[in-house]
């Protein structure tokens, strides 16, 4: 056990009252020569969370300090923030303007609890403590004031603009996208202060504001030349000798189906039907053949995490010589894949599964629309009937799957996505809702299958492995949206929730105008699933073991999860594994899911970008739209194309309006008038703040 193990065994002990930092090293009899070392590994200790040094100088345990949680802080544009523990199943904190102190979104941070979740009221703290240095990065747009300059950060999370002096401009001008370093907090009513370290360009330059989002969120979109050459020198074909061990599925009528613009085909499907059984092949590309530990192209991969889709741009995991092309399960060329073969029975029961190390030569690579097409009768594009009758079994084994899995309870939210139209030039010219057809209903029922058969495998077999997991949501949120369904006028049937009481209230408000708030709502209100190297059940899908192996030229888990694939085909290869390969597994668990977060968090702000840009051009006209959100400044409301704006109260001049968080009500205090989620509205779109991200809307009709 090591120095810091020590310590925090002692600080953690019952008996432990509070020492200080002198008190400490003579309990430890710690030499006057080790006292520089000692006190390094009190401070470390202090800034990673692990104890708290109080105002007495004495460090604590973090729960010896009233309540007091460690995590990261979430800002908000309104000027307030949230808690997220460190701890998954730990409910988010709201933490009001007057009780940050300073702190700045994804910080890490010590807080106390200063109000308990009771009667319908959230909990609420304040920061006690900021773990993270001064040294924030910060991407946003340079604002010259009169003779001041600060910068509006890009992320509205960051509610304060960052003052900069003019000796630390480093050259930029009005209205330059730029990278801000911060390095004073914000005290009282003065604004952090920053130095500018990088001009990235100015905000009308072409393409600018989506590629200063990438920066914003670290993502690296140019792939170090070391990188390049590995992924050259693998070639682009094939080899003979790479063929030797592999079963042969060249002979198996094999398609892929992606959207139209895809260009990193990683799965293939082929299906027969053995008299009411079917047999489904699907074959996952081989990247983890190419992709070998310890080389730079893994070594880059890890640090991508996922690739990342950008609308108009992809930030791949891989270099294109391997996602696009050596990997890339195209049309009429040998590729090497992982293949799962699972018999699947008329109840959608998988009766048995086997892998193999495989190869295959894909027959058609079709698009979703065609194939929806040909399938819901509205056009046949295709006139090979081999290909149809492949189509039609898929369809139906989708249907079973997709019963079964409604019968086991999983959730289907079925939410709107949106959907961007472009022209040449790159500009919005439509927004709308993407459809998903029944083309991309099938690939998402076999991807399931096929990841909860190969996790189910490893899960029993009691290997290391790294598993998809969606814990059950904590009963504070559960409880919190029972009120906001109870407000809607849907109530559910006894005590304790699971995951099918949700997806029988999804089926409930089905083709309802309310469908879309409700499960937004939902999945607002679960926890968010996540990576890990311990086993646990995927909520969401009603799945007892679940786990990401059918997309590894995206995403760096399903290719740590092929190598433990290939070796599990290969009886030969040891299985077991010692602490040191355990606890990497830990470390990739925790990289992946931060990478994918990130991933997230970028792609929701180029289609927030791309949104606000295409409502320009309606300032000025009315919209019918239903209120999707309620807070305690204004109301959101969603229009049918699903751009969502913001009737401030401060534009509400009939009543002084106010919000309820109890019921979830806003009240106008004269009239009485409520506003309810759900409610349908006519609006007016007034501006669009790029700054706040916010689309402006003001109120026309009830």
């Amino acid at each position: 056990m090591g120095l810091k193990d020590k310590l925090l065994e002692y600080i953690n002990s019952s008996e432990y009252m509070g020492e200080t930092k002198e008190q400490l090293a003579k309990n430890f009899a710690i030499d006057v020569d080790d006292y520089r070392s000692f006190f390094k590994a009190l401070i470390d200790m202090e800034k990673d969370g692990s104890v708290y040094l109080s105002k007495k100088g004495k460090y604590l345990p973090v729960d010896m300090n009233e309540n007091a949680l460690v995590g990261q802080f979430i800002g908000n544009a309104g000027g307030f923030g949230f808690f997220e523990s460190s701890d998954p199943s730990s409910p988010d904190v709201f933490i009001p303007p007057n009780g940050i102190k300073g702190a700045m979104h994804g910080d890490k941070v010590i807080i106390r609890i200063t109000r308990n979740a009771e009667d319908g009221m959230r909990r609420e703290g304040e920061v006690i403590k900021i773990l993270s240095e001064n040294g924030v990065e910060i991407v946003g747009t340079l604002v010259k004031e009169g003779k001041y300059y600060f910068v509006e950060p890009n992320n509205s999370k960051f509610s304060t603009d960052i003052f900069v002096k003019p000796e630390n401009l480093k050259g930029a001008k009005h209205h330059d996208k730029v990278v801000v370093v911060v390095q004073k907090r914000a005290v009282g009513d003065k604004n952090p202060e920053g130095v500018v370290t990088e001009v990235i360009g100015h905000k009308t330059e072409k393409g600018i504001e989506i590629t200063s989002i990438a920066r914003q969120f670290n993502l690296p979109y140019i792939f170090p030349a070391k990188v390049i050459e590995e992924a050259r020198r693998l070639g682009s074909e094939v080899k003979d000798s790479e063929l030797v061990g592999r079963t042969d599925f060249t002979n198996h009528f094999v398609v892929t189906i992606d959207g139209e613009d895809a260009k990193d085909f990683d799965d293939a499907i082929s299906i027969k039907k053995d008299g009411d059984n079917y047999i489904l092949y699907v074959h996952i590309a081989d990247v983890a053949n190419y992709v070998k530990p310890g080389t730079a192209i893994d070594a880059e991969a890890y640090k991508r995490g996922n690739s990342v889709y950008m609308l108009d741009r992809v930030i791949p995991m891989l270099p294109e010589e391997l996602s696009n092309e050596l990997c890339s399960l195209k049309p009429n060329v040998i590729r090497l894949t992982h293949t799962v073969e699972m018999k699947i029975d008329s109840e959608g029961k998988v009766e048995d599964y086997k892998f193999y190390k495989s190869f295959i030569k894909s027959s058609f690579r079709l698009i979703y629309d065609d194939v929806s097409d040909l399938l819901e009768g509205i056009n046949d594009v295709y006139g090979d009937e081999d290909l149809k009758m492949s189509l039609k079994l898929m369809e139906e084994l989708y249907i079973i799957l997709k019963e079964m899995r409604e019968r086991r309870g999983a959730i289907d939210f079925n939410l709107r996505e949106t959907h961007f139209e472009f022209n040449d030039e790159g500009e919005v010219i439509d927004v709308g809702v993407l459809e998903r057809r029944v083309a991309n209903r099938i690939i998402e029922e076999f991807m399931i299958v096929t990841n909860e058969t190969v996790a189910s495998h490893f899960g029993y077999m009691d290997y290391p492995f790294i598993y998809r997991i969606h814990e059950e949501p904590s009963s504070e949120r559960i409880k919190s949206f029972e009120v906001l369904m109870h407000n809607l006028g849907y109530r559910f049937k006894g005590k304790e929730i699971h995951s099918k009481d949700f997806s029988e209230l999804l089926k409930e408000v089905d083709g309802k105008p309310e469908e879309t708030i409700i499960g937004t709502l939902l999945l607002r209100s679960l926890r968010k699933a996540r990576y890990s190297s311990e086993a646990d059940i995927h909520f969401g899908l009603a799945s007892t073991h679940y786990t990401h192996f059918t997309a590894p030229i995206r995403r760096y888990s399903d290719l740590v999860i092929h190598r433990f694939f290939k070796n599990a085909v290969d009886e030969s290869l040891n299985m077991n594994y010692d602490l040191k390969d355990i606890e990497r597994l830990d470390k990739i668990a925790e990289h992946v899911s931060e990478t994918e977060r990130n991933a997230e968090e970028a792609e929701r702000e180029v289609e927030s970008l791309l949104k606000m840009q295409y409502m320009k051009k309606f300032i000025g006209q009315e919209f019918n739209g239903i209120v999707s959100s309620l807070t305690s400044f204004g109301i959101f409301v969603q229009l049918e194309n699903t751009v969502e704006g913001l009737i401030h109260f401060r534009d509400l001049n009939d009543d002084y309006y106010y919000f309820d968080s109890d019921k979830y009500v806003i009240f106008g205090e004269k009239t009485g008038r409520q506003i309810k989620l759900g409610n349908k509205i006519r609006i007016r779109v007034v501006g669009v703040n790029e700054t706040r991200s916010e689309i402006n809307f003001e109120l026309v009709k009830w």
